[in-house]
């Protein structure tokens, strides 16, 4: 394999200014999560929803896990629209529901309406997350993927960050408003993508699968032309003779063949990655920190100001891994060293609960507190790009959408469950709950260590030989070139049939 440019300074401005365009579905995801955690910590919230007790975990829970639940509607469908109507008309339809959803949380009367109203914003990322990272790395090149596709997280750190600060600056607003205003703030979000959704190329290996290679050319060309036509020809003719060869399925049979011996270990691998990123302990610290502050000793503002600063540790984690290590690390490596990494911080985040629980001792408290902005940190910089990478890069095209959505479909099965157990959890037993995560993670790192296959610098065709796929080398389209009757070369028969189609379809 030839030696590639890794890193950002590969990418062409127009080329980083569409990631960063499709990467806004990364900080509606943040916006939407980070939104809640402090919106469930205001008293004025908890005396509206819960009563004159101020407390319902039930409801509590109910209104967190009804997120998911429309989590898992949308990214069910998004399995099949991302191949159906595109990756680009996906996002749109994605930011449609997520400004509904935000008209019906800030405008909220009663508990039921603020769960249905997170149900439409949980359903809207579940069409936009999944796509993401699935546009991004069809739009990339090889030694490029890591960090675009990263920039996806960087925004949802972002968004997370700004969605704590914007819920602390509620507490000095007036009743009502000290929630009703941030929850309306998922709004502007949502459309600023729906505008930019007119101005971004469809992806090109969305276009081949239609055969039309004309406009599947041209994205190519604009996004990374700067790379000389050698490297554009070379990534397009591979692209297309994959296509071709994988070409004849349809939707149904695509979803049946993730279960085949033949795509098995690429399902489970992919629902294991998208899974632990609930798993880790992640989504529970994010979603229920109020909580966690509150049992060390933290009260009121305290709380929501610690929430706020939470997200600058997730935020400085996910730089320092885009501009420095998504491409240079090995996958592998980032994700069983990040595994192992999760799990340590989480024992002694346990040990430090149990000790200085209920602010016995102020010096323990804040201990505690830096070890979850630690965990942030970790999780941010190991696992909030690699991961959709990593899930986006192992489907063969054909099964991409459909293998993405689905896995993210049952990651948003596990969310329902999990952030619904961990209200009362956290209420019942307290720290013990931590054991369920640092388990899951040293699982984790054992599965990627004997089973993850390292992916880095392949193209998306590549990579499905390091999982015994047979597919077209860049030496079968030389050896097809030189045997070609017609003495044609790739670019020439790519164009001939993109005529011959363009013809027959007028």
């Amino acid at each position: 394999m030839t030696k590639r440019i890794a890193g950002h300074r590969g990418n062409s401005a127009r080329s980083v200014l569409v990631g960063l365009s499709i990467s806004l579905a990364g900080f509606l995801y943040g916006i939407d999560t980070g939104i809640i955690a402090s919106t469930i910590a205001h008293d004025s919230f908890k005396r509206y929803m819960y009563g004159p007790s101020m407390d319902n975990a039930s409801i509590q829970a109910g209104i967190v896990s009804g997120y998911y639940a429309g989590y898992a509607v949308g990214s069910g469908a998004s399995a099949y629209t991302m191949d159906r109507i595109s990756r680009r008309w996906t996002l749109l339809l994605g930011c449609c529901l997520s400004v509904i959803g935000a008209v019906l949380q800030a405008a909220a009367v009663n508990p039921a309406m603020i769960i249905v109203g997170r149900a439409f914003s949980g359903s809207s990322t579940g069409f936009v997350y999944p796509t993401a990272p699935v546009y991004l790395a069809e739009l990339s090149l090889a030694e490029n993927r890591g960090f675009l596709v990263g920039l996806k997280g960087l925004m949802n750190t972002i968004g997370f960050l700004i969605a704590g600060f914007i819920g602390y600056a509620g507490a000095f607003a007036y009743g009502d408003l000290q929630w009703r205003i941030p929850l309306a703030t998922q709004g502007p979000p949502a459309l600023l993508l729906a505008i930019l959704t007119a101005f971004l190329p469809y992806s090109p290996r969305w276009l081949a699968q239609r055969e039309r290679y004309s406009d599947a050319k041209k994205v190519m060309y604009s996004l990374h032309g700067h790379r000389g036509d050698d490297v554009v020809e070379a990534e397009f003719s591979e692209m297309c003779e994959q296509i071709r060869r994988e070409a004849g399925s349809n939707k149904m049979e695509n979803f049946k063949k993730l279960f085949t011996r033949q795509y098995i270990r690429r399902t489970l691998l992919a629902c294991l990655i998208v899974n632990m990123q609930k798993l880790s302990g992640s989504n529970v610290l994010q979603n229920y920190q109020s909580i966690l502050y509150t049992s060390l000793g933290y009260k009121g503002n305290a709380v929501l100001l610690i929430g706020a600063l939470y997200g600058f540790s997730a935020v400085i984690g996910q730089i320092i891994n885009v501009f420095f290590t998504a491409d240079h690390w090995t996958r592998r490596k980032t994700v069983i060293s990040g595994s192992y990494t999760l799990a340590l911080l989480l024992a002694v985040e346990t040990a430090l609960s149990y000790f200085y629980a209920d602010g016995v001792d102020p010096n323990g408290s804040r201990a505690a507190v830096a070890f979850i902005f630690l965990f942030a940190f970790a999780y941010s910089f190991f696992f909030n790009s690699v991961g959709w990478v990593l899930v986006a890069e192992i489907f063969p095209l054909g099964l991409r959408g459909v293998g993405v959505g689905f896995s993210v479909f049952t990651q948003s099965i596990t969310a329902i469950w999990l952030s619904y157990a961990a209200s009362i959890a956290f209420d019942v037993i307290s720290w013990r709950f931590y054991f369920v995560f640092i388990a899951a993670n040293l699982f984790a790192g054992t599965i990627y260590l004997l089973y993850l296959p390292e992916t880095r610098f392949l193209t998306l065709e590549e990579v499905a030989v390091m999982f015994g796929d047979e597919v077209v080398t860049r030496e079968d389209i030389k050896a097809n070139r030189a045997e070609s009757p017609e003495g044609l070369g790739r670019k020439e028969q790519t164009e001939a049939t993109s005529d011959h189609v363009e013809k027959t379809t007028r």
